[in-house]
């Protein structure tokens, strides 16, 4: 139909029609002649465009098209007319306001009436559609690019089609490099068929779990990987193999390192020069090593129905059962015993032998399932020797036990002592060092910082701490120096990883400092005016739903400080730019933290007519902070810990090690048979001895600390812990007429260490009991209640002699400081007691006066079980 001239009845009558029918819908319908005028349009035209009919009629129509899609729209114009239909082409024409309206066009060219019919419909909905779709695919792209999986499409035959996720940060391939990778070719040769059995079970079955292997990282280092294997081979929309995923490295080489250390055990155990047995809490001898059995004479069957007392004499054996059941109390026990030769199966002279045993409790879960008992034979001085050289060897392994690298040199700078994670980490053999100089091994450290701050301890004496970088193993390395009279004794770390992680987050932040920001636009009260995409992608709220609203609204969660907004809108009252940080919550309840830039906007009579926000995500920055608060805390500890062990090796260690020595010489040159032979062999097991219980101190703090990460808890009943402790010492406060006042709920129970707990019970009694005053009576009061901010309060207190805390000063919980010089005692109850109670998160307050008594608070944390309410 054409609609140039109007001539007949029925063509008015159809005319009538058509603007009848368009005026009930909201398209908008236009005829336009080959020249690009209007030659019809629908009376809709006002509604959409502002314009009226006869303001559009006879104008050219891309004169109302919007000038960034003037070009696409004659191109789309010209293939209409040349034959090509087009259906929802979007373009923006421009509203009588000034305003760009998008509207979605669909076109015919009609060749018989020379006419380019159209009919256009609003294209909001179709470009919000199309945002949409643009903001999924970035959220599918980001949760793929960092995300922890690894997702790979494989065709039957093994060969990668496809590869998407942390492929690049965790085997550093581009996903580019694997396609067209057969995986056979990047497995470890020795998984090889376990991978093509598993090939052959997926090809049969939908979903399999691969068997963990390992896979070649681009710089050819072997990572671990487990994976789920989908057969989607039939599926028409994938047609292929879908493998999921990710590195286990650290946790299988844990795993591997947990076997290793068993078997070192094991090793231990079987090749210990010394006499080991595992005893029953009867007595029954469970396993004994090669040394026990060929010193006795016996087949391990022999030993194994036999009883220790059977190598006793009558009158011992009841103090050896007395510390049998003592080690399975909890404890180590050290004691010496004389034996007759004839009461063994060594043939020889007859004559007494001395062994000094130490029994050592198995715990398992809390509970000591049986004793490891040590027999050492200390009767020929010869053995001294043979145990000096023994406690080297400990000495040794304690500097290999510790996890930092070490090494000692001489004021010679010669190195006199390296442990293997020095080995490790520098890439070098304890051969090659021993006996040099610390230049000679590594030239390039001379005038470097590692030479200017060793030289720094030694010249003033004073333990010194840095980071630097060792540019020929390319690392970073936390260092602790500390000076002594014999030399320099160093520790230090890699710590690479931490601090290309803190370069890494200095790069990320460059990054982030060029996206867009949150905008928000309020109006004097605070009310939301308009905000920009990257506010509705930082909180979750569109437009629509924030506009209006007091910004306040969006700042209130369960556990959001009500205070912040009201402070906010106070200080938009101020007219002054201002900062707030607040925890804000996401629309889908997602905690996020903001911080916010607020700058007032002035009117030309200097009243504020708008305050502009700028938001920016800190998440990433707070918990950051935490963590470094926490790592700081941890360095602390470990630092702490450090400097005690330190402390014991220079000033408890060094002088028993001394005297052993020199008497060890001095006794080759004596009469065996004179008075001084005897009284220097005393003084040699005396040193000895106490060379021994350091070395055993020293054996426990390094396994608390090794612990503390590694604690195993339960749901433990104070009240029946305490009850056990009380046996213990029944004997002991009957003796005393002590009395205990216990106020424990025996319903309450606590996730937490059961082992620890009875330790601190057990030093804290054991502590009333043996510094009680002569003047009065004992009276030991417990209390244990739950605690208001979560776990349970412990109080302890006694009437006992007490000490002066002023005096004591910050040793109270120091290890080996003890404030009452008339009674024995290695001073280590308190450390271990503060030591357990921190392993658990508690923490611990103790008071005391003298001569009136001690109280201890103790706070540990934990899920409580059986509290009433």
């Amino acid at each position: 139909m054409k609609f140039k001239k109007v001539g007949s009845t029925e063509e008015q009558w159809n005319r009538r029609i058509i603007e009848k029918v368009t005026s009930f819908t909201s398209d908008l319908l236009c005829a336009i002649d080959e020249e690009g005028r209007f030659i019809y349009v629908s009376s809709t035209s006002e509604q959409a465009l502002g314009y009226k009919v006869e303001e559009l009629l006879q104008e050219k129509f891309i004169d109302f098209v919007a000038p960034q899609d003037k070009t696409s729209t004659l191109e789309v114009v010209r293939n209409v007319m040349d034959g090509v239909p087009a259906k929802n082409f979007l373009c923006h024409y421009l509203h009588l306001n000034g305003t760009e309206i998008p509207i979605s066009w669909s076109a015919v060219w009609s060749e018989k009436d020379r006419v380019l019919y159209c009919l256009g419909r609003n294209g909001a909905d179709q470009k919000e559609a199309q945002q949409k779709l643009l903001e999924k695919d970035e959220w599918h792209s980001t949760v793929v690019r960092y995300g922890s999986d690894m997702i790979g499409l494989l065709s039957e035959s093994g060969e990668y089609l496809y590869v998407e996720g942390a492929v690049t940060r965790l085997l550093q391939y581009e996903p580019w490099q694997l396609v067209g990778c057969n995986v056979f070719d990047l497995i470890h040769p020795d998984e090889v068929d376990l991978v093509k059995i598993a090939l052959e079970k997926l090809l049969k079955d939908e979903v399999i779990q691969v068997p963990d292997i390992r896979f070649k990282a681009a710089n050819g280092e072997w990572r671990w990987i487990e994976a789920i294997a989908s057969n989607q081979l039939k599926n028409p929309a994938v047609k292929a193999l879908v493998v999921s995923s990710r590195d286990i490295t650290e946790r299988k080489l844990a795993g591997l390192q947990l076997e290793q250390s068993e078997r070192r055990f094991r090793s231990l155990f079987d090749n210990n020069p010394d006499l080991v047995t595992f005893e029953d809490r009867a007595g029954k001898i469970l396993d004994a090593n090669p040394r026990f059995l060929n010193y006795l004479g016996f087949s391990k069957e022999e030993a194994l129905t036999k009883h220790f007392c059977d190598f006793i004499p009558p009158d011992r054996l009841n103090l050896c059962m007395q510390h049998l059941e003592d080690a399975f109390q909890g404890n180590i026990i050290n004691f010496d015993l004389d034996i007759p030769q004839e009461a063994t199966s060594v043939p020889g002279e007859a004559k007494s032998i001395s062994l000094n045993i130490t029994k050592i409790p198995l715990e398992v879960n809390g509970e000591v399932i049986g004793v490891h008992s040590i027999a050492k034979d200390v009767s020929e001085v010869n053995a001294a020797h043979a145990i000096i050289k023994k406690q080297a060897e400990t000495l040794q392994t304690v500097f290999e036990s510790i996890t930092d690298a070490f090494f000692m040199l001489g004021r010679d700078w010669r190195f006199k002592l390296v442990n293997s994670e020095f080995e490790r980490v520098l890439q070098v053999e304890k051969q090659d060092c021993l006996g040099k100089t610390i230049w000679e091994v590594f030239p390039a450290l001379i005038n470097s910082n590692f030479y200017h701050f060793y030289k720094k301890a030694l010249n003033t004496g004073q333990s010194i701490k840095f980071e630097a970088f060792l540019e020929e193993s390319d690392i970073w390395l936390e260092v602790k120096a500390f000076p002594s009279d014999e030399g320099l004794s160093v520790y230090f770390s890699d710590i690479t990883d931490r601090v290309r992680a803190i370069q890494e987050r200095e790069k990320l932040s460059l990054v982030a400092s060029k996206i867009s920001n949150g905008v928000i636009i309020t109006d004097p009260r605070g009310r939301i005016e308009w905000v920009n995409s990257a506010f509705t992608r930082n909180t979750g709220y569109l437009f629509e739903e924030a506009k209006g609203q007091q910004l306040s609204t969006f700042l209130e969660g369960p556990e959001s400080d009500l205070t912040v907004g009201q402070q906010i809108e106070e200080k938009l009252q101020r007219a002054n730019p201002f900062n707030a940080m607040v925890l804000h919550y996401r629309k889908n309840g997602e905690k996020v933290w903001i911080s916010m830039d607020f700058t007032p906007i002035f009117n030309e009579e200097g009243v504020i007519s708008q305050h502009i926000v700028i938001q920016k995500d800190i998440t990433f920055r707070k918990e950051a902070e935490e963590r470094q608060l926490e790592m700081t805390r941890d360095l602390f500890r470990q630092n702490r810990d450090l400097q005690q062990f330190t402390y014991i090796v220079s000033h408890n260690l060094r002088a028993p090690v001394a005297n052993a020595m020199g008497l060890a010489d001095f006794l080759t040159k004596l009469d065996k048979h004179s008075e001084m032979y005897d009284t220097s062999l005393a003084h040699l097991k005396s040193s000895v001895f106490k060379l021994d219980t350091v070395l055993r101190d020293l054996n426990m703090i390094l396994s608390l600390r090794d612990q503390q990460d590694i604690l195993e808890r339960e749901m433990v009943s104070l009240a029946e812990v305490f009850d056990q402790v009380r046996q213990y010492f029944m004997e002991s406060l009957a003796h005393h007429k002590g009395e205990l006042i216990v106020d424990i709920d025996p319903g309450i129970r606590l996730n937490t260490n059961r082992a620890y707990i009875y330790s601190i019970f057990y030093n804290l009694l054991s502590n009333a009991i043996k510094y009680r005053s002569e003047a009065r009576v004992l009276q030991v009061k417990i209390q244990c209640q739950p605690n208001a901010s979560g776990g349970l309060r412990l109080d302890f207190s006694d009437n006992g002699s007490g000490f002066d805390m002023e005096k004591a000063g910050d040793n109270i919980f120091k290890l080996y400081k003890r404030f009452h010089n008339n009674k024995k005692g290695r001073g280590i109850g308190l450390f271990l007691v503060k030591t357990h109670v921190e392993s658990m998160g508690g923490t611990i307050e103790m008071k005391s006066r003298l001569n009136e008594g001690t109280q201890v608070e103790i706070l540990l944390p934990g899920e409580v079980a059986g509290v009433k309410s």
